[in-house]
């Protein structure tokens, strides 16, 4: 009987003890995983803060009459009552060179006079 207390009580201390350390490890991986989560959400968060600082100065800047002609007229090319609105068309492209080598050349020159 004391020769089997012997050989279980060690068992059960070892037992208990990775009991004790699976508790306690366990939520240290979930403390540690929520961190990860808590600091990758602050930087969302930052990032966004960040965005909508700008969305509210354009907000501001959109609100006066200035801002408003010039978005009109360059992006969308409006003008006031009376006013005409001129396009300049872009150059025309350069004519291209055939070289004298073009076996069609003398048929071209031939058929242009």
């Amino acid at each position: 009987m004391i020769a089997l207390r012997r050989s279980v009580v060690p068992l059960v201390i070892v037992l208990v003890f990775l009991i004790a350390l699976f508790y306690a490890v366990f939520p240290f991986q979930t403390f540690l995983d929520q961190n990860s989560a808590i600091s990758g959400a602050r930087a969302e968060l930052n990032a966004l803060n960040e965005d909508n600082d700008a969305l509210r100065a354009r907000m501001e800047k959109l609100s006066q009459p200035e801002e408003i002609e010039r978005l009109a007229r360059s992006e969308y090319n409006l003008v006031y009552p009376g006013e005409e609105a001129f396009a300049m068309l872009p150059p025309a492209p350069e004519p291209v060179q055939i070289p004298d080598l073009w076996p069609l050349n003398a048929l071209v020159s031939s058929l242009t006079g």
